[in-house]
């Protein structure tokens, strides 16, 4: 026997097995005209659900203007919404985003143009769907257009995960995965009002394709075979305009052919659909993919210097535990963990289909590597097994129940046939229960299709709204910078220098070149501006940020070439003279100084922190309360007795200074004999609040400290020109 034959055999043995062992009636649903409709209502839920909720969050954001609007603008959740909001503004005005790229890590882009020809195809989707749907390039217009996309994309979303699991024959699975995951904090916190980024419509493309590859691999018509590969492979195109990650095109090809040999063990049609695929895609002759080592190095290295990997304090990007993965995708771990079991379950019934979507699970657990922000691929197909394994559950009971009825009937009938020598059959079972049992299924899919939408987030029983990324006071100045510069004498390049979370934002509302931002976290800007944030000498912040702003990196290589010398440039400031440099400094940098720290506080030469205690260099503000009842000198703050008199803490001389502020400026302080214990701050901001913080030293004499909270600047190298405390300050260097 040849090893083809061998084969063939083998295979009709394993589907045989499979057929007779794996295939009870009660695995699948009854596809009778009231699951069909049925089956419809519930997608339409789904469906109404998910625009609903983003439309819900819009009209209370717009309920509380003071709050989320900047004057009469639609603030952002996303520190990435700038991104795309610059960058639809400058494909209007000038039909290319260039424009903005040469304002971003100023000045190392000045000469870069990424698409001269004008080519829409070589801009982000998401900005030219932006730009076109506004009526002008205002902030205004480009940031009420962007919010009116989000209800739609939820909606669109919630069809394609319809789609493919509809395609795989479980219509009624799909609408409870469209619900639950559509409404899972892992999808919601990451598409809702304000979040305009490419999640939007990430999970939409992704369960798309693989529904068009599913169904292309399937179909038994040769010609819509032909015709599922061609809007596959055109839908994965559009997929890789709104999201450059080609990695995911393996994944479809993947599906593709591992589907299509497994159902219609045909190696021509198969091949001649994944060509047609490939071509239409035209992601596989890119290099495009994902920088694993991103992700999981904890150091980077740039010449001769060695910085901290800025991903490491990047929160959707922390490892979060199982429990709470579980709990973002269904609320309760339970629930995703009787979902997993049941998907497992239905892979073996269904192994064909089952192993080709199982990477999909797979992709939102690598957690591990990417952070939590990929958990929300996830979320749908974990809802999918919490369905199917329910109606599955459900299934199984009404047909062991009909079978236990028609047994103890057949037992019954028999005992009277003796004792009557009759013969007579069982009589059938009583309409009333063939219809209550007829009913079991659609019942419990709507009962179950409430219970999803009760546990989810919704404006109901569980509401969710999301707050903007950025105070409405902090954005008002990033507005209202450009007016100054335009009113400057003799005017130079201007550029916002400011944490790297500001960066997209800051450019689109100024239209203000930026030091670095959300797309130069790893370079060694962030290192440098998180140093200048944190050198306790103004002199150093100056010259640290003069040399960023006017060599750019460029400058930090040549000066980095040559032990010590970078060091002694900083040690030597002398001005700028070729950039007028804007420091920016807001209340929101306050809980972000661990991070900044954790950057700044680092030997770049060594490669190794700059401790502040063993082994840690973060700097942190810590918050305390002290009772109302208790006055100066003593106070009872967090529960510990403060002598403000001698510098004690329950006793122990652990103070070397008491500040006293009012309005950003110090009007009392206190120094005491030990020179390096801690520092207590206590700010009077007006309105009867009082925040007393208590700190290491070395953050006391940072220079963010002394020129946001103290409003201490050194003439000789800064300048205020805009205050606003307590919410933000901005400096000018000097020039």
């Amino acid at each position: 026997m040849s090893i083809r034959a061998k084969y063939a055999a083998l295979d009709r043995q394993c589907r045989d097995f499979h057929q007779t062992h794996f295939t009870p009636s009660w695995l699948h649903p009854d596809k009778t005209r009231l699951y069909i409709w049925l089956g419809l209502i519930m997608a339409i839920i789904a469906i109404a659900a998910n625009g609903h909720m983003r439309s819900w969050q819009f009209d209370r954001w717009q309920a509380d203007p003071d709050i989320y609007f900047i004057d009469d603008m639609p603030s952002v959740s996303t520190a990435d919404a700038g991104f795309f909001l610059a960058t639809a503004k400058a494909i209007k005005t000038e039909n290319s985003s260039d424009a903005f790229h040469q304002k971003r890590l100023f000045p190392n882009n000045l000469d870069r143009q990424d698409n001269p020809d004008n080519r829409l195809t070589k801009e982000q989707l998401l900005s030219v769907m932006i730009a076109y749907l506004a009526p002008d390039a205002s902030n205004k217009a480009l940031l009420e257009s962007a919010h009116a996309m989000l209800p739609i994309t939820a909606m669109i979303t919630a069809v394609a995960i319809i789609c493919l699991f509809g395609s795989a024959g479980f219509w009624w699975e799909g609408s409870i995965a469209a619900l639950g995951g559509g409404l899972s904090f892992s999808y919601l916190s990451r598409s809702a009002v304000g979040r305009i980024d490419t999640d939007q419509l990430n999970l939409a493309f992704f369960y798309g394709v693989t529904a068009l590859v599913l169904l292309a691999a399937r179909i038994k018509s040769w010609r819509a075979a032909i015709l599922a590969s061609i809007l596959a492979g055109s839908m994965n195109w559009l997929f890789s305009w709104w999201y450059s990650k080609d990695i995911f095109s393996w994944f479809f090809l993947g599906v593709l052919v591992w589907t299509g040999l497994m159902t219609h063990r045909d190696l021509k049609r198969t091949l001649a659909q994944a060509i047609i695929f490939i071509l239409l895609s035209g992601t596989f002759v890119r290099t495009g993919g994902v920088a694993i080592d991103m992700f999981t190095n904890l150091n980077l290295e740039f010449g001769t210097l060695v910085f901290p990997n800025a991903f490491q304090t990047i929160t959707e990007l922390q490892v979060i535990p199982f429990t709470d993965l579980l709990r973002s995708i269904t609320h309760y771990p339970a629930i995703g963990i009787f979902g997993i079991i049941s998907l497992l379950i239905w892979v073996i019934f269904n192994p064909v289909i089952g192993i080709a979507m199982l990477p999909i699970l797979g992709l939102g657990m690598l957690n591990f590597i990417f952070g939590n922000r990929v958990v929300f691929f996830a979320a749908p197909i974990v809802w999918f097994g919490v369905a199917w394994g329910l109606f599955a559950l459900i299934r199984y009971l009404t047909s062991w129940f009909t079978r236990k009825y028609h047994t103890r009937k057949y037992q019954t009938d028999s005992h009277h046939a003796r004792k009557y020598q009759t013969g007579s059959h069982h009589a059938p079972m009583p309409a009333f229960m063939a219809r209550s049992s007829a009913m079991v299924m659609p019942i419990t899919a709507l009962i179950l299709t409430a219970l999803v939408y009760l546990n989810a987030y919704n404006p109901l029983s569980n509401p969710y709204l999301p707050i903007p990324s950025f105070s409405r006071d902090v954005l008002t100045g990033f507005a209202h910078l450009n007016s100054h510069i335009a009113s400057r004498p003799n005017p130079k390049p201007a550029v916002i220098a400011s944490w790297w979370d500001y960066g997209y934002i800051a450019t689109f509302l100024s239209d203000m070149n930026s030091l670095h931002d959300g797309g130069a976290q790893v370079t060694p800007i962030t290192h440098f501006v998180a140093r200048a944030l944190t050198a306790n000498s103004q002199a150093e912040t100056a010259a640290i940020l003069t040399l960023l702003a006017e060599d750019g990196l460029d400058g930090l290589r040549s000066k980095s070439e040559t032990a010590g010398a970078l060091d002694a440039h900083f040690a030597s400031f002398s001005g700028a003279s070729k950039a007028d440099i804007y420091l920016v400094l807001t209340h929101q940098m306050v809980p972000w100084m661990q991070a900044i720290s954790q950057l700044g506080m680092w030997d770049a030469t060594r490669g190794k922190p700059i401790n502040i205690r063993p082994g840690d260099n973060r700097l942190e503000y810590q918050t305390i309360r002290c009772n109302d009842n208790s006055a100066p000198p003593h106070l009872i703050c967090a529960g510990r007795r403060f002598d403000l008199t001698r510098g004690t803490i329950d006793q122990n001389p652990l103070m070397s200074r008491m500040v006293e502020t009012r309005k950003g400026k110090i009007i009392a302080q206190r120094q005491y004999k030990r020179s390096q214990g801690l520092v207590m701050q206590a700010h009077d901001l007006g309105d009867a609040t009082i925040q007393t913080h208590i700190m290491h030293p070395r953050l006391y004499q940072s220079s963010f400290n002394q020129l946001f909270y103290l409003g201490a600047e050194n003439p000789l190298y800064f300048t205020l020109i805009d205050d606003r405390f307590p919410f933000y300050r901005i400096y000018k260097v000097k020039n």
